[in-house]
């Protein structure tokens, strides 16, 4: 796409909508940005750091001129937003979202008789941190970016965000909105709710010493890293795809009940199978970024020693290498390592693996 005087309006400042005005601004695109927010600490952020170019203050009267506008609200909160823009905005504005589920949304908009274009999406990428200080302009690089047509989807508009998405640097993938909701039903809403099992089920089986807590680190703590997302945010995306996430569970308790029996029965080849296949197919699983936020992780063999964080920590800084968090790990039964750092995106990892190979440090990329 050429540079063009385009105005985006952004409904929802919040990790998505402001990682999309960051993508945006930092692609050069000629775009002007406005933005609305019920939080106004939000714009007030995004204008000082020139992410956006205008507050919106009023949707009706703000939105007007917009030639696309993004709805970066929870799918339970788009009927109020979609009342206040319905119409007032010009004849060919594209609307989009970025709800978690598609099959509601283009109900909505049926329901509501929306006459602009509208294209369904969902960009797979996140994190379980929330809001727009979360927010970064790299978040959707190599993330696959749902895109949800159906019949009576515009074409012209289809292709208008299809571009945009790719100059942020997200990867467009087309599928209906009921295989989208029955897709992240198995690979996203479900496990959240998996993760949040577990560590719901650790806190009650836990003795008043709370050892298990204490230990809980390494692969439990993976597992359950998105247990720490919005509650707010995931009940509703939970309630808005019930029935696909019920038949999910459904299919789930059916696995679950035969490694139980086989469990009972002593039956080690069923057991066997079960793990046998499960390696099989995660090992096979595509490397590019799931519908969970990729992290860039590394593991380092350090004697644990007082100032060993802050040597590394310093090396790292002094080479310009951000970082996310550093701490010794506690619990290795997996990890060849004493040390875990996280950092920003893959360019600083392997600036960061580089470095501390450099200092003569064993490291080795993890996940």
């Amino acid at each position: 796409m050429e540079p063009s005087s385009k105005i985006i309006g952004i409904a929802g400042l919040g990790l998505i909508g402001g990682s999309i005005a960051r993508a945006l601004n930092r692609v050069n695109g000629g775009y002007s940005i406005k933005a609305w927010d019920k939080d106004e600490s939000n714009i007030n952020s995004a204008l000082a750091q020139n992410i956006i170019h205008e507050q919106a203050i009023n949707l009706k009267k703000d939105f007007s001129d917009c030639d696309i506008v993004f709805l970066c609200v929870p799918v339970f909160a788009m009927k109020d937003i979609l009342v206040e823009l319905k119409d007032s905005l010009k004849e060919n504005c594209v609307l989009t979202d970025v709800g978690s589920t598609k099959s509601d949304v283009a109900s909505l908009i049926k329901q509501m008789n929306i006459n602009n274009p509208f294209v369904g999406g969902h960009p797979l990428a996140g994190s379980e941190k929330s809001g727009f200080a979360a927010s970064r302009a790299n978040l959707f690089e190599n993330a696959y970016y749902c895109l949800t047509p159906d019949n009576d989807t515009n074409r012209s508009a289809l292709n208008t965000v299809r571009e945009i998405i790719i100059q942020m640097g997200a990867i467009p993938l087309e599928m209906s909105p009921e295989d989208h909701d029955r897709i992240t039903a198995a690979i996203s809403h479900v496990p959240h709710i998996m993760a949040a099992l577990l560590v719901n089920m650790v806190d009650r089986l836990d003795g008043p010493d709370n050892k298990m807590k204490t230990i809980a680190a390494g692969g439990f703590k993976d597992l359950t890293r998105i247990a720490s997302s919005s509650p707010e945010l995931w009940s509703g995306i939970c309630l808005s795809n019930k029935d696909m996430i019920i038949d999910t569970l459904e299919c789930f308790r059916d696995i679950l009940d035969e490694v139980e029996a086989d469990l009972s029965s002593g039956h080690i080849g069923n057991i066997e199978q079960f793990f046998r296949l499960a390696r099989n197919v995660r090992d096979n699983l595509s490397e590019g970024k799931s519908i969970y936020q990729k992290t860039f992780d590394i593991v380092v063999d350090v004697e644990d020693k007082p100032g060993i964080i802050a040597v590394i920590a310093t090396a790292l800084a002094d080479r310009n290498i951000n970082i996310k968090n550093i701490g010794i790990i506690h619990s290795r039964d997996l990890d060849e390592g004493a040390l875990e750092i996280r950092f920003e995106d893959e360019e600083s990892r392997q600036k960061g693996l580089d470095t501390l190979e450099t200092m003569g440090y064993s490291a080795k990329a993890r996940g």
